[in-house]
């Protein structure tokens, strides 16, 4: 036998049905239906289509959806405190799972974790672009209670690269139903007078001049109609309905608020986050 007919009958022994490791595997067949008796977390999807599945998963995905929480500066103590992932389902993969499931069998979910977009790593390695501390000088209980209030309304507020931010928009309206209490507020004609959120000002103005530590673009500031004690003449920044403190992030990074009440003082931090 010549060699080239050799060669062809090599390759025709290796080719014989028989030689399995030549042979790809048979694509396993899923159906167009989910097997009978087939639940997926407790669910009875046994029969459905694909698209009938997808359905019930997207519902499914709704209830177990579990927002990740960025760490944060805790409102007492100021210290970095860590966030928690998040959760979502996976829809396509548990799809295809169930879609190849076995008759009467029980199905888990195929989960996907949801990192924080603020990792305490980010917080602790933050740097201190400016701060400001006020002295509590009014602490009748009505008064401090607001300014702790406000406080952990715009503690961890996170302010984009070049974004503006509202005093107003962050803390919303004074009212009882939020929390809120009368204490002395500066009335129309300058004298003092009971009011919901007295005491706001102070956060506000306490913010204000550590963005002026900063030297921000500040776009909308109002002094009071008379001065006030807890800061230099000229350095307040009241807030009401229709008055707000706005100013824009000026760096290239986001910046997160820090505003913490110690021993009747105020201090409010702005911390520009590292990169991961």
């Amino acid at each position: 036998m010549k060699f080239w007919e050799k060669a062809v009958a090599m390759v025709t022994i290796i080719a014989l049905p028989g030689c399995g490791w030549l042979q790809s595997p048979a694509p396993k067949h899923i159906s167009d239906f989910v097997a009978p008796g087939v639940t997926v977390e407790g669910m009875a999807v046994g029969g459905l289509t694909r698209a009938e599945l997808d359905n019930v998963l997207k519902s499914l995905a709704q209830q177990h959806y579990r927002p990740p929480k960025d760490a944060r500066f805790d409102d007492e103590t100021g210290k970095v405190t860590d966030g928690e992932p998040g959760r979502r389902l996976d829809i396509t993969a548990t799809a295809e799972r169930v879609m190849a499931a076995l008759p009467n069998s029980n199905i888990t979910g195929i989960y996907q974790d949801i990192q924080p977009a603020i990792s305490a790593a980010q917080l602790e390695q933050a740097r201190r672009l400016g701060s400001y501390t006020t002295e509590i000088l009014d602490a009748s209980p009505g008064r401090l209670h607001n300014i702790r209030l406000t406080a952990k309304l715009i503690n961890n507020a996170v302010v984009e690269p070049g974004a503006e931010f509202s005093f107003n928009r962050q803390t919303g309206e004074p009212t009882a139903e939020r929390g809120f209490k009368e204490a002395p507020v500066i009335g129309r004609d300058g004298q003092m007078e009971p009011g919901l959120g007295g005491g706001m000002c102070q956060v506000s103005s306490t913010l204000y001049n550590a963005v002026l530590a900063v030297g921000w673009p500040v776009t909308e500031r109002h002094p009071h109609s008379q001065p006030v004690a807890y800061v230099p003449k000229g350095r307040d920044a009241t807030t009401y309905t229709d008055k707000d403190l706005r100013f824009v992030n000026a760096t290239r990074q986001r910046v997160v608020i820090r505003a913490v009440v110690h021993s009747n003082r105020l201090t409010v931090d702005l911390w520009g986050l590292s990169k991961e």
